[in-house]
């Protein structure tokens, strides 16, 4: 009786989480259609689609987000390369949803199939942990995915500047440069072509320092600072950035090597501990069959065949009464 009357709690409550989830989601739905509606333009792009529909609002505002947290992330997800306005809203929704299910999942599971309490703690342990790695995992992936992308663009910079140099010899402007390049990277490092076409819109719009410092700030390497740097004296001063470029792709291409030498050299104290690891399980595995067959040995063969009969043995021995001698 008790099970079941939680267990009515439990859907009660969950339904009616759900169902003002549901009307949130509706208003603001509604709210956006009069919006747009009202719009003075009516060929207006509209917003972008949110990756959990008219959810994603409504499940963002339900885990807040402090303001130094808010920056942080925000820089974050450009660095993964995540650059549209709504990308934090789409990630504090996933967030939500990846603590909310296990939740869920945990209760359901502990309400319905758990026969005994230890059964039913564990569900909830298990729940716990599993939305504590719900909160965690979306930022560890975007930490990632934005250290595989500057190493791709570091990987790929050298070619491109080289590129570069060999574009702007041949006669082309800088704008026609940045295209070519663009295209004829990205089969290669697609990020860095990806990259280069909005450094070359955003110089169209404004100049290329500040498209170049736009792309610096946005991936957070040095690397670009110094491009940034070297293009804009090179414009102030008149000097000819062909030969400035071609000396910096070369000096990128020692730093890498140099970089590579570094990592290769400490390749063999990192695999000393894994050695040292696996001598020590193939000695164990030699010499513990000979251990536990000696210790067998020695057990049958110490001086009876059993311990009861070494047992036996060692018990002192009852005087018995002294036989009568014979007349």
């Amino acid at each position: 009786m008790d099970i079941l009357l939680l267990l009515l709690i439990f859907l009660f409550v969950t339904g009616l989480v759900a169902g003002v989830y549901w009307l949130i989601a509706q208003r603001n739905l509604r709210f956006q259609e009069r919006l747009k509606q009202t719009g003075s333009d009516p060929g207006t792009e509209s917003t972008p689609e949110l990756v959990l529909g008219p959810l994603t609002p409504t499940l963002a505002g339900s885990l807040p987000v402090g303001s130094e947290d808010k920056i942080d992330l925000q820089k974050e997800l450009r660095e993964a390369g995540f650059y549209q306005s709504s990308a934090l809203e789409e990630y504090a929704a996933i967030r939500y949803l990846l603590i909310l299910l296990p939740l869920v999942a945990a209760g359901v599971l502990g309400f319905f199939f758990a026969e005994t309490w230890a059964h039913f703690r564990n569900a909830i342990i298990l729940g716990v942990i599993g939305a504590v790695l719900g909160y965690s995992m979306p930022r560890v992936y975007i930490y990632y995915r934005a250290r595989r992308r500057k190493r791709e663009i570091e990987r790929g910079l050298p070619t491109a500047i080289d590129m570069m140099v060999l574009c702007l010899s041949a006669g082309l402007n800088i704008m026609t440069s940045l295209q070519r390049i663009a295209r004829e990277v990205s089969m290669a490092y697609p990020t860095l072509g990806q990259e280069l076409e909005i450094v070359r819109r955003q110089a169209e719009l404004r100049t290329l320092e500040f498209a170049v410092l736009q792309f610096a700030e946005r991936i957070d390497l040095p690397q670009l600072r110094t491009l940034a740097v070297i293009l804009s004296q090179s414009e102030s001063l008149g000097t000819d950035t062909g030969s400035t470029l071609r000396e910096y792709a070369d000096n990128l291409r020692v730093i890498m090597q140099q970089r590579a030498d570094e990592t290769a050299n400490k390749a063999p104290f990192k695999l000393l501990f894994p050695a040292y690891l696996l001598a020590m399980g193939a000695a164990i595995l030699l010499v513990s069959p000979a251990a536990l067959e000696f210790n067998n040995f020695r057990k049958q063969n110490m001086v009876g065949n059993t311990i009861k009969d070494v047992k036996e043995l060692l018990k002192p021995k009852q005087p018995g009464p002294n036989p009568t001698p014979n007349p």
